[in-house]
């Protein structure tokens, strides 16, 4: 047995508890979660810590092949130029280079408490990583293609690399990469295999309004990106609906869905996915939002609608570290009224919910393995993040 305290802990299932304690079996299961307020309860061998204790992380939207990009691309250039960027100097890494970099992203994960993690891929260059991992990865295949033509090549690529995952026992789906970027003869493909295996779903959404301006009437960044992509992006025509509208048609409507991002999404938009998308949630990822854009979602507006929201790192390219420590600081500051349980809340539970592994991850919970989390330097008494909070698993 294992007995942890600290000044508060986090269950996440319940309310915080002052100098909680915590007992677990050696692996980490947990045993019992003490009130000492409420129970007489006398115990030795106790590990007492200054800061606050919670269950892992999960990040909900990260790009673990992207780490090699790490400070490379100009910061606050907008969706277009970071777009461009990437393009531009994706083929001048060897892959050494680029295997070495995703190790050390997925060490870095590690160490600052993340335990599961919804990563995106387009290629195979991270599936050994991940395997060999303590981490727990569900790999979301993702998947481009606005030319038809190609629709089903594309698609065929992504069901092989499906099936390598799903072969090594690895939690996988595919999923579209954005609204603007996936023809619709290949979002019917993904739609209906999505259906057929009850997959969870990912997409990115509103990243900048020229999503918006393409779907009104085909202005904005997007077909000059394609262009200099050499896309043939003739097929595509506007809808005069906003983006997520747009798509729905091809998304099965019971599957979980996450929307990533939603910089520049407003209560129309919000209202329409909740209605339509039952089991909705939200990626924040504030520190790419404010590495590419500048500016932060709504996230007022997404608790006033009570929406279901996680945390997610992005990748390198577009962020300086991989803590989700580090995007509930980002949050704090843009939204003080926010209180820690909250985002905390969002940072465990949610995220495992969403990635449906809530039956051993998200809370303290008898019979849970959750990881513990220490994070130190907290402000009392109302325990927020300061500058110096940095996080360490225990457990």
């Amino acid at each position: 047995m294992k007995k942890f305290s600290a000044d508060y802990i986090f269950p996440i299932s319940q309310p915080a508890i002052k100098e909680g304690i915590l007992v677990t079996e050696n692996d980490g299961t947990i045993v019992d979660v003490i009130n000492p307020a409420t129970t007489d309860y006398r115990v030795e061998d106790l590990q007492k810590y200054d800061g606050i204790l919670c269950p892992g992380f999960i990040n909900t939207h990260c790009h673990l092949e992207l780490s090699h990009f790490r400070g490379l691309i100009p910061e606050k250039k907008g969706l277009h130029h970071f777009l461009m960027e990437l393009d531009k100097i994706r083929k001048t890494f060897s892959q050494d280079q680029i295997s070495e970099a995703i190790a050390d992203a997925e060490k870095e994960m590690a160490e600052n408490g993340t335990v599961a993690v919804g990563d995106i891929s387009n290629t195979t260059d991270a599936f050994g990583v991940k395997r060999r991992s303590a981490i727990h990865f569900h790999t979301f295949i993702e998947v481009f293609g606005s030319d038809p033509a190609f629709a089903q090549q594309r698609f065929d690529y992504a069901l092989g690399l499906y099936h390598f995952l799903k072969d090594n026992d690895g939690a996988v789906s595919i999923v579209p990469h954005s609204p603007y970027s996936v023809s619709g003869k290949l979002f019917s493909l993904i739609g209906r295999f999505a259906a057929d295996s009850n997959s969870l779903l990912s997409i990115h959404h509103h990243e900048n309004e020229d999503e918006n301006l393409l779907f009104n009437d085909k202005s904005g960044a997007v077909p000059e990106r394609m262009k200099a992509y050499g896309v043939d992006f003739s097929s595509f025509r506007p809808t005069g609906k906003r983006p997520l509208e747009s798509v729905s048609p091809f998304l099965p409507e019971k599957n979980h869905l996450l929307l990533v991002h939603n910089t520049v999404s407003n209560e129309e938009d919000m209202l329409f996915a909740r209605n339509r998308f039952p089991n909705l949630w939200l990626a924040l990822c504030p520190n790419a939002n404010m590495f590419i854009e500048n500016r932060l979602p709504d996230i007022e507006l997404f608790r006033k609608l009570n929406l279901n929201l996680t945390i997610g790192t992005d990748s390198l390219a577009a962020n300086r570290q991989l803590s989700v420590p580090e995007e509930l600081k980002t949050i704090s500051k843009g939204f003080p009224g926010i209180k820690m349980e909250e985002m905390l809340r969002w940072a465990t539970l949610n995220g495992a919910r969403f990635l449906k592994m809530d039956d051993v991850f998200g809370s303290f919970e008898k019979g849970k393995k959750p990881g513990i989390i220490l994070i130190n330097h907290i402000q009392l008494p109302d325990y927020t993040l300061s500058r110096a909070s940095k996080a360490k698993r225990l457990l």
